[in-house]
């Protein structure tokens, strides 16, 4: 049986769109475990798996997945309920490359000023050695990009979107919501990264909701440079309008 050109190319762009648009899978967090002292933190997960509440106001607590990721985006939601009486303006945050306590990536997000705890945002790297979370000094504790500022805090009964690209040698993370339009506030190249466990970071805050989030293979903002369907669609309509153009001159 014969396959015309045209027909082969057209499938193939059909399959390679359809790949990039259905490769995001929703993280079920029933399968998640608390690190850190237990005392630090209270993650309760929704019945279906799809968000966790983190209720104490305690020393830094970590809530992480028991798969390891690389070349890998994660994208979801996180909101403080302030509403309900909880007020502290402490950290929220994501851990990634988690390999143990003091191996992992670090992004935590500041609402306020306090003392030398600055409102506003970092990303860090955490290794064997002394740490102070509070101000981010010790020596198992390296700065790697920081936007601090005092109208850089997250904000009370705000929902926020995240994206985090984690690849061998990138992290880029985004932000949208409040003064946040789909932004990159984070993007540190030039890295050796190796695979390791997401999760969800607090310290000295309570009443934060992590939901609906969803791990994809690296596409948008990653540093790996997939091109999106729309531009596969577009290379493809080309390539069939030169297959019959080709077809017309043999005839």
């Amino acid at each position: 049986m014969k396959i015309s050109l045209t027909k082969l190319i057209t499938a193939s762009i059909i399959a390679a769109a359809f790949s990039l648009t259905t490769q995001a899978a929703p993280i079920d967090l029933n399968t998640w475990t608390q690190e850190g002292p237990l005392g630090n933190g209270n993650w309760t997960v929704s019945g279906p798996g799809d968000s966790v509440y983190q209720s104490i106001n305690g020393n830094p607590t970590y809530f992480v997945s028991p798969e390891s990721f690389i070349n890998k985006e994660f994208n979801g939601s996180f909101i403080q309920n302030g509403s309900a009486g909880y007020w502290d303006n402490d950290y929220v945050g994501f851990v990634f490359g988690y390999n143990g306590l003091d191996d992992y990536y670090l992004f935590d997000w500041k609402q306020g000023n306090q003392g030398a705890a600055k409102e506003g945002f970092g990303l860090y790297k955490i290794s064997a050695g002394t740490k102070n979370f509070w101000d981010h000094t010790g020596t198992g504790i390296t700065t790697l990009a920081t936007n601090q500022s005092t109208t850089n805090g997250w904000v009370d009964n705000t929902l926020y979107d995240f994206s985090l690209g984690y690849t061998d040698t990138a992290i880029t993370i985004s932000l949208d919501g409040d003064i946040f339009n789909n932004e990159t506030v984070i993007d540190v190249a030039g890295l050796t990264n190796s695979a390791g466990r997401f999760g969800f970071y607090n310290y000295s805050q309570q009443a934060v909701t992590y939901s609906g989030f969803e791990e994809d293979t690296c596409q948008v903002n990653c540093g790996v440079g997939v091109a999106e369907p729309a531009s596969i669609m577009v290379l493809g309509l080309g390539l069939i309008g030169i297959a019959v153009f080709r077809r017309r001159k043999v005839l």
